[in-house]
Order: structure tokens, then C-alpha cells, then sequence
């Protein structure tokens, strides 16, 4: 059983994922935020930051991600990660923010199986790399996915990945297991689940339903309980480490953004977002989130961190 983490944009970066491997495992596949691919003359070598091998840890699996709608600019960003030492590309045409689907990428995307047919018609001419797909229910309802489905079942995937909410739903709403069983059942290739697993019930419930599934991908649920991955492999942490591990990658975590980050407001953005996904499994009653975002300085903001982790009753 495999278990992969999805790219969280602005958050899930190097730098997260290389800590977040060190302390908590149990992830097999890390997947990077996505890269936007531009005709080459507008390419700037900083879209290739967050990849780059010298600041990714060579212990883990990382995934880099591209989205987008035309196959001749994703053939020429995959030309250049293959030069990286990356075996393996990951199409993102799941992406619900409205900002990217208005623009037909992402889950935008999912109603124009014909486009999609033409961006792989153009990327699979020939690869030398492995190719997944991660993806949606549909844009605006499941009959979409079908056809998406359909489409990608003429090409030679590595593996298609299915968070199971439509592009309108975002992260709102309840996944929709039959929707899923359909586009499952309907797939010729490898399928990973993604929706919703917060605890390991959550994991068992998706596994005992589709037991020949063996790959899951972690979003959100990861990220709020870092510890997830690991009791779902039925590696307990003990409970008097997690505070230390949690201010260890919340150490971190700060002094990174610290270090590259010039304007305090900008900083304290960065780590409010941090705690936008961390918080709810310290803060149930979001008294500690609210906090945070109301800081204004670096001193306010340490203040409340400190403040919760005082409290090891929040660990257990």
C-alpha cells in the first residue's frame, strides 16, 4: 500500500516537504505544487525553484507537477525536469481555484475531453518519463469524468489519481464514493483515491469499500495531523515525542520563511497559512487560529505559539 501526498500550493514546497519527511514518514510520494508551463520565451528559470535536486532531499520520492492546456509548452517544461533526474510528471487537471479553471486548466478543464485529447496527443509523442494524471469527479458533475476517463484510457499512463468532488464543489460538500466507484471502475490504469481522509477510520472506510485499491493520496488531512501517515501503516508515534516534532517543523518552518522573507507582514502571511491547515488538529474550538490571525508582529505571533505549545494536552 502506497500512501502520496498532494501538492498544497504555497505550502507543500521544498522546504516543508523535506522536514515533514524527516520527522513525521509514512508518506511514499511527495507531490510539488504545480508548475504553470509558458511559451519558452516567457520562461524564467525561477518557475524551476521549488524542484531544483540541490534543494529537495535525495532520501525522498518527490513528484514534480505541471498544469496547464497546451502540450507543446508542457513538452518543453517536462524536457527540462527530465533533465533534473525526475522520472515521473504529474498533469494537474484537478485544480479547482477559479482563478485556473476560467482559464480551461485544471478542473476547468474536465468539460473538453477534445482538448484533453489534444494536449496528450501532443505530450505522449514521446516520453521518456512516466506520466500521471491528477483530476476531478468532472468540472461541474460526474458525466464529465466519464468521458475524461474514456479519453485517458487511450494513452500510456503511469496512473491516474481522483479526488472525489467535482471542480464546483472545491473542498465543500461530501466526497462522492459512487461517483468514484464509477470513474474507477471504468479506468484502465492505476488508480490512487484522494478525498477527505482525515483519521485512519477515514482510510479504512475508503479501503474496505474498494479493496483492491492500494494507493491513497493524502491532502489536507496529512497536513492537519502530520502523524497521520504513519498510524495509518500502524506506526504509532508515542504521544510525548509529538510536541517535539511539531515545534521541530514549526522551528523550521518559521526560520525558513524568516530567512527569505524581508517585509514582516509578508512573513507573518506565511505563517499564518502554515497554521490555516496545522491548527485544527491542536485547536478544536479554533481559539488558537484566531489568535494567530490577529497578530500583527513577530513578538504577538511567537506569543501565541508558545501559548499552545505549552499545552501538551493538545498532543494526545
Amino acid at each position: 500500500m502506497k500512501l502520496l501526498l498532494a501538492p498544497i500550493q504555497g505550502v507543500t514546497i521544498a522546504e516543508y516537504r523535506n522536514n515533514y519527511d524527516q520527522l513525521f514518514g509514512g508518506i511514499d510520494t511527495y507531490y510539488a505544487p504545480f508548475i504553470s508551463p509558458t511559451n519558452k520565451e516567457e520562461t524564467h528559470p525561477s518557475f524551476f525553484d521549488d524542484i531544483l535536486p540541490e534543494i529537495n532531499s535525495s532520501t525522498l520520492n518527490m513528484v514534480p507537477q505541471l498544469l496547464g492546456n497546451d502540450g507543446k509548452n508542457f513538452r518543453d517544461y517536462a524536457s527540462k525536469i527530465v533533465t533534473m533526474g525526475y522520472k515521473e510528471i504529474n498533469w494537474n487537471i484537478g485544480c479547482s481555484f477559479s482563478i485556473v479553471t476560467k482559464k480551461k486548466k485544471g478542473a476547468g478543464i474536465l468539460p473538453f475531453p477534445d482538448m484533453i485529447r489534444r494536449v496528450l496527443d501532443e505530450v505522449c509523442k514521446d516520453t521518456n518519463y512516466d506520466l500521471t494524471v491528477k483530476m476531478r469527479l468532472g468540472m461541474n458533475h460526474t458525466e464529465e469524468g466519464i468521458k475524461v476517463i474514456e479519453t485517458l484510457n487511450d494513452y500510456p499512463l503511469s496512473g491516474v489519481m481522483i479526488h472525489a468532488r467535482t471542480g464546483i464543489q472545491q473542498y465543500t460538500g461530501q466526497v462522492d464514493l459512487d461517483a468514484f466507484e464509477t470513474l474507477y471502475s471504468n479506468s484502465k490504469h492505476k488508480m490512487t483515491y484522494n478525498g477527505d481522509i482525515f483519521t485512519l477510520e477515514d482510510y479504512k472506510k475508503i479501503q474496505d469499500r474498494f479493496p483492491l485499491l492500494d494507493s491513497f493520496m493524502l491532502g489536507r488531512g496529512a497536513l492537519i495531523d502530520p502523524f497521520l501517515a504513519s498510524t495509518i501503516k500502524g506506526n504509532d508515534i508515542p504521544t510525548d515525542q509529538k510536541k517535539k516534532l511539531i515545534t521541530s517543523f514549526h522551528d523550521t518552518i518559521y526560520n525558513h520563511y524568516k530567512k527569505i522573507t524581508s517585509r514582516e507582514n509578508h512573513f507573518l502571511n506565511k505563517m499564518k497559512e502554515f497554521w490555516t491547515y496545522t491548527h485544527v488538529h491542536l485547536d478544536p474550538e479554533n481559539q488558537f487560529i484566531r489568535r494567530i490571525r490577529l497578530s500583527q508582529t513577530n513578538e504577538e505571533y511567537l506569543k501565541v505559539v508558545d501559548d499552545i505549545l505549552k499545552d501538551t494536552n493538545q498532543w494526545i
